[in-house]
Order: structure tokens, then sequence, then C-alpha cells
């Protein structure tokens, strides 16, 4: 049997359809000036079984003031096997932080996914809360966030399903060492006929000054979902990160 497979970029990307958590507290906001990062992975196999997997990742966080920060997350997935494409994913989320006090502060998130292939249409949000700092120095950061928000959920055929809601957020970071870092966030939302909770579990290591392998493992449960659909959903990407 002859089975060729080629690696094109150090990557992998085992997928079912999931809304990647990410957190709108800003705790990785920089003390001035600007960061980012670009995360890309692909990986690509022929002979017996054709198959294409691709996904992305930008994130800019940048200091407006002493007290106020912001920030975009975008992300995309796509998978085909045989020519098929079995998954597609898009998603975008743009933060504020207004910081009260060393430790308080009050934040802002608007979300939107697109995933093809997913339960919904589309899911979109916008969310302002007050977060708290429990701490943050050399080993890392922890920070906690609640706030009110609408949230909506698209159909493909029906009803869309509107309503207001509570979100809750949690982003933790351990440095385990000068160059390996976990992180772990968690955003939920609860309304009165559906919730959501999204997470992400991820090490990061440093191969360069700019360079990093990501190794991150994503969670996405809703509680209710159209006929067929699942309600968990989750993802593991391996990718090279770039940061500026």
């Amino acid at each position: 049997m002859n089975f060729k497979k080629s690696l094109v970029a150090l990557a992998v990307c085992f997928s079912s359809p999931a809304l990647f958590a990410q957190s709108g507290l800003l705790s990785d906001a920089p003390e001035e000036g600007y960061i980012g990062t670009i995360d890309f992975g692909y990986i690509s196999t022929s002979g017996n079984t054709e198959t294409e997997s691709l996904n992305g990742a930008f994130k800019y966080i940048t200091r407006i003031s002493d007290e106020w920060s912001t920030g975009v997350h975008i992300t995309g997935m796509t998978n085909t096997n045989d020519d098929v494409r079995e998954a597609e994913r898009y998603t975008f989320v743009w933060n504020n932080r207004y910081d009260l006090s060393e430790r308080s502060f009050v934040y802002s998130v608007v979300d939107y996914m697109n995933d093809y292939f997913g339960a919904y249409d589309y899911q979109a949000g916008a969310y302002v809360g007050y977060g708290h700092e429990l701490f943050k120095d050399d080993t890392g950061h922890f920070s906690l966030g609640l706030g009110l928000g609408y949230r909506v959920n698209a159909l493909e055929a029906g009803e869309d399903e509107k309503e207001n809601v509570v979100r809750g957020d949690l982003d933790y970071q351990y440095n385990i060492s000068e160059t390996a870092t976990f992180t772990q966030v968690v955003a939920a939302i609860w309304g009165q006929d559906f919730d959501t909770y999204a997470s992400e579990t991820a090490l990061r290591t440093k191969i360069s000054d700019s360079l990093s392998l990501k190794l991150a493992y994503h969670v996405n449960y809703n509680s209710e979902v159209p006929v067929g659909a699942e309600k968990r959903d989750t993802t593991t990407t391996v990718s090279v990160s770039y940061s500026f």
C-alpha cells in the first residue's frame, strides 16, 4: 500500500466545530505600546486519503492610555477530506478594558462566530462587565469578570434566538519557565433558555525570541441546539506562533 504524507508546516488540527474561548479581560495587555501574535497551522496528506487542515489566528492588544487597553482576536479554521470540505469556521472578538484601580476594572466584549458546519448559522453578542485581577506578577496572572449582555443565535431556518444574558470570564496564566507558559481561558454565557460554555487550555513553548510552538485544546458546549446537532464540540490544534 503506497501512502505518502507531507507535512507542509509544523501543525496538527483535529477538529469538530467549536467556538474558541477568548477572554475579554485583557490580562496580558502591555504596560505600554502593543503586543501581537500570529498563529498558523497546516497539515497535508496524500496517497490513499487526501486531507488538508488549516488553522490560523491573529491577536493584537494595544495600550491606549494608562487606564485603557483594547484588542482584537481573529481566528479561522478549515478542514477538507478527499476534496470535500468538512469544517469551516471564523471568529472575531473585540475587547476593551478600563482600569479603575490596580486590581479592579470594567470591560466590554463584542464577538461574532460564523461556523458553516456548526449548530447555528452564526452567533454574536455584546457584553459589558466588571473584573477583578486576583494577582499579576512574574509567575503569571489570574483574573475574573462578570457582566451583562445581549446574544443572538441565528438559525438556518426559523426564528433566531435572541435574549439578554449574563457573562462570566476567567483568565489564568502560569509561567512554567522562561520558555514555557500554561494558559486557561473560560467564557460562560447564561441566558433564560440557552447557555454556552467555551474553554481553551493551552501550552506555549518558545523556539526563539519571536517564534513559539502552541498546543491548544478547545471545548464548546451549548445547552440547547437544533435537532441533529451535538451539544459538545472539541478542537485540538498545534501551531507555530509568531510574536511581534
